[in-house]
């Protein structure tokens, strides 16, 4: 049951979700349009992150920090989903939202920002220096590949643990396997970032992450409008 004085949350919640979707997209065109990732060579990186200028932290903030609006969105969902053996699958999904949260916006964000102050400089830095950032940044981009799966995957059972919840509260059941479809692919997009150089494996985890992606917009747009749209009963 909801009560009138949580609709503010409700929407509130619904609109976060819906602002999200933007968000996401223009970081990933942005991230797309520097043509650098976790996996490119130090010195590659900061040269393309020095040519990319003011767009590689607006990428950041909106990719990064986009995040954060899981919280209110987790919290609508919590209060329109509550009930009699659902609760549990919620905590689940709360957990891993504010695992994707600190880990998106805390710890990835951070690297980004310090490999940009490093791209700052890059271009008219000694030799000696340039060789010192790269290394730096080498090890930057080889944490935020482990960083890259936890983040996923802490995305992907959010996901998945509403999804069970929803169910059992009677959603429709296209948009639940939309949720299931989405967590499922935001599990290969994770795996793809620590499995690179595996020939075959990794442009099919790519491609089943690309189809995730989309998917987890549909379903938050869905997601989002139901949420907005929730009356008091």
């Amino acid at each position: 049951m909801i009560e009138s004085r949580e609709l503010f949350l409700v929407r509130s919640g619904g609109a976060a979700l819906i602002l999200f979707l933007p968000m996401l997209l223009l970081g990933v065109i942005l991230y797309g349009r520097i043509g650098m990732s976790s996996q490119s060579e130090g010195a590659d990186a900061l040269r393309r992150i020095a040519d990319a200028g003011t767009s590689f932290p607006v990428m950041n903030a909106l990719f990064h920090l986009g995040p954060l609006l899981l919280v209110p969105g987790t919290a609508a969902l919590w209060t329109v989903l509550r009930g009699e053996g659902r609760d549990g699958w919620l905590l689940v999904a709360a957990a891993f939202a504010g695992l994707a949260v600190v880990v998106s916006a805390g710890v990835t964000f951070t690297l980004n920002q310090g490999l940009y102050r490093v791209a700052e400089g890059f271009s008219t830095a000694s030799p000696e220096r340039q060789a010192l950032a790269a290394s730096a940044a080498e090890m930057n981009l080889a944490t935020q590949t482990g960083v890259e799966l936890v983040q996923s995957l802490g995305i992907a059972f959010w996901l998945l643990a509403i999804a069970v919840a929803a169910s059992a509260a009677g959603w429709p059941a296209w948009l639940v396997w939309l949720g299931v479809a989405g967590g499922i692919g935001f599990i290969a997009a994770g795996l793809s970032s620590v499995l690179f150089n595996v020939t075959l494996l990794s442009p099919m985890l790519a491609g089943l992450g690309g189809l995730g992606l989309l998917l987890f917009a549909i379903w938050m747009m869905a997601t989002g409008v139901r949420l907005m749209t929730t009356a008091a009963t």
